[in-house]
């Protein structure tokens, strides 16, 4: 069997175990021939990950930038266009799988390396989730009860659209802010607390 033949195999093997560990999984036969896009694409929680991938029946393997110059191409186009991406080299060396992150300063890649993840390593890492800022902030609304129920309304669903949680608290408002005797009802404060 020839080497090409070998490597379109570790190819499709890498995208069935993909497939069957539930990604949403993009391949691209001849990407490294025509295109700047890796072997197989992974799309997990907005993140699309890159795989160039290689076989080898050697136990040590060196690969140049020249063997992965069109995963650099791709990480360059999608980060250029700002879409969070990964490139990984992926190397089926006889029955293990090997993957190493690469960026665009890596001119050459040895096999097998101190820093290589295994297969397991790559699925946890794609599965996690990734930790998103938390949001601190605080929106105050103070006047005639009619105005503040009619802007905050506009606010919370707004805000609840873009995937943002409202946590509100209504205050009362006195006549004499001082004395805070007779509490106004035609007027009303509202915090609200925007939140993940």
């Amino acid at each position: 069997m020839l080497s090409t033949e070998k490597g379109d195999l570790a190819e499709k093997e890498l995208y069935d175990i993909f497939i069957n560990e539930g990604f949403t999984v993009i391949r691209l036969p001849l990407s490294g021939r025509t295109l700047p896009f890796p072997d197989l694409m992974v799309i997990k929680r907005g993140v699309f990950y890159g795989f160039e991938v290689k076989y080898s029946k050697k136990k040590k393997m060196r690969y140049s930038e020249l063997q992965y110059d069109n995963l650099i191409d791709w990480l360059l186009m999608f980060r250029k266009e700002g879409v969070p991406a990964r490139g990984f080299i992926a190397v089926k060396i006889n029955n293990e799988w090997e993957f190493i992150e690469i960026d665009f300063d890596v001119k050459e890649i040895y096999f097998p390396n101190e820093n290589s993840l295994k297969l397991e390593d790559i699925i946890k890492l794609m599965k996690k989730r990734m930790s998103r800022k938390k949001i601190d902030c605080s929106i105050r609304l103070m006047g005639s009860k009619d105005d503040v129920y009619k802007i905050s309304k506009i606010i919370k669903e707004t805000l609840e659209k873009k995937g943002f949680k409202l946590y509100v608290r209504e205050y009362v408002m006195y006549k004499n802010k001082k004395e805070r005797t007779e509490i106004d009802k035609n007027k009303t404060r509202v915090y609200m607390r925007v939140g993940k």
